[in-house]
């Protein structure tokens, strides 16, 4: 199980350059995936969200990757860019019959204006490094959301445990509901018909309530569920939206339920089995 968030950040040592790479991510209902790269790997773009998606099928992902030349090449551009600056002044102090100076911080706050860098698309550095190093980050990455995700499966497997628990406690409360029901009735007849009851009569009232309250089909239903829900976690596929689906329909029977049985007991319980799948729904949110 994996979360949708998730973080992961390194930083690689090249010959010439430094290539630090960042990924983070987000809840999200579906795959959003946004690329920062330097200019001189945009053509990658494509090529990298492919690979991504091979990991990743839910939550905003963001990847930034930034690639710094090393001191002496920086400087190499530097000084090719002033040189080229320097001569594009000279011609158009030529052309212009002018005459002006320009400082060496004028010149670097027209760094961009003319492409400095126009010629720097990183040649010396094959693409298959950089798709390597993009893949090795992603494990990172995919390591951060199993660690979380896991740690939310502990979580919901709590929370399933305690339904489980009230549904058990529902179940054997439930016999109870119905012979307190024909205490009560009898109890009621006898004080309106002075102690003369028909326990033909009263058996079949017992029975159409006992018929009316009964909660077998719905505890079965959401047992059925529950395993549905077991298996759905345990599997290695991205499982957010089945779980999701799962506790809609596991909800729809507890309030069934609810509203079948007229007992302090049971009602108790079921406020309890409904807690624990808000806190499960609030979990779900987050896996992928």
């Amino acid at each position: 199980m994996h979360s949708m968030t998730g973080y992961a950040s390194k930083i690689y040592e090249l010959k010439d350059y430094t290539l630090e790479i960042g990924i983070k991510a987000l809840n999200n209902k579906f795959l959003d995936i946004r690329f920062k790269l330097h200019f001189s790997i945009e053509h990658l773009e494509e090529k990298m969200r492919k690979i991504l998606k091979k990991y990743v099928k839910r939550g905003k992902v963001e990847i930034s990757i930034k690639l710094t030349a090393n001191e002496q090449l920086e400087l190499t551009l530097i000084t090719s860019m002033v040189d080229k600056y320097y001569r594009i002044i000279k011609k158009i102090q030529n052309e212009t019959n002018s005459s002006f100076r320009i400082s060496l911080s004028e010149m670097f706050s027209m760094k961009g204006l003319i492409n400095p860098y126009e010629d720097w698309e990183c040649k010396d550095i094959p693409e298959e490094v950089i798709e390597e190093i993009f893949v090795s980050t992603i494990e990172a990455f995919q390591e951060s959301r199993h660690i979380e995700g896991e740690n939310t499966k502990k979580e919901i497997l709590k929370n399933i445990q305690r339904i489980t628990n009230s549904l058990d406690q529902i179940a054997a409360l439930s016999p109870s509901v119905v012979d307190r029901y024909k205490d009560q009735l009898k109890e009621k007849i006898s004080e309106l018909i002075e102690n003369q009851v028909e326990e033909t009569r009263l058996m079949m009232e017992v029975v159409i309530f006992a018929n009316k309250v009964d909660i077998s089909e719905e505890i079965s239903r959401i047992n059925g569920h529950i395993q549905k829900m077991l298996s759905t976690i345990h599997c290695d596929e991205a499982c957010g939206r089945e779980l999701d689906f799962i506790i809609q329909e596991l909800n729809r029977e507890i309030n069934t339920i609810g509203s079948k049985m007229p007992d302090y007991s049971v009602s108790e319980e079921v406020v309890n089995v409904k807690s624990c799948l808000e806190k499960i729904k609030e979990q779900v949110r987050n896996i992928e």
